[in-house]
């Protein structure tokens, strides 16, 4: 999967919408990020900005619910406090046994975030854009 700034003209009008509520531009990692809601739910980064996260993982979170996402950032486990924004079914994929496992995708606005994790978010973030640029040493 590649690195890069999503840019509006891949969007629908609903997605161009609701992009041109964001703050911050929007970085889609590579696969390479993951992390953990809570203690067990273990999450996958689609993409990140200074003010939020796209996560996809195995269960639904309700709007409004706040919890506490943790990342491995720059060689740091970085925790931050987080709201539901939204959370919908993307997908399912086959299981080996022939069950279907669920793919649920959520935004995540980011609140409270000190200081220190706001420092490695930017970090990650423009390492993600160093690649973007061709420059793997960002």
């Amino acid at each position: 999967m590649e690195n890069r700034k999503i840019e509006s003209g891949e969007m629908g009008p609903m997605e161009q919408a609701k992009s041109d509520r964001r703050r911050l531009p929007r970085w889609r990692g590579s696969g390479w990020l993951s992390g953990w809601i809570g203690d067990a739910t273990k999450v996958s980064v689609v993409d990140i900005s200074m003010s939020g996260v796209l996560i996809e993982h195995s269960n639904i979170f309700p709007p409004s619910t706040v919890c506490i996402l943790t990342l491995s950032l720059c060689g740091a486990r970085v925790s931050v406090k987080c709201r539901v924004v939204q959370s919908a079914l993307y997908r399912y994929e086959n299981s080996s046994v022939g069950e279907r496992n669920y793919v649920y995708r959520t935004g995540l606005a980011l609140v409270d975030v000190s200081e220190a994790s706001q420092q490695l978010i930017g970090e990650y973030i423009g390492f993600l854009e160093a690649i973007a640029n061709g420059n793997s040493e960002g």
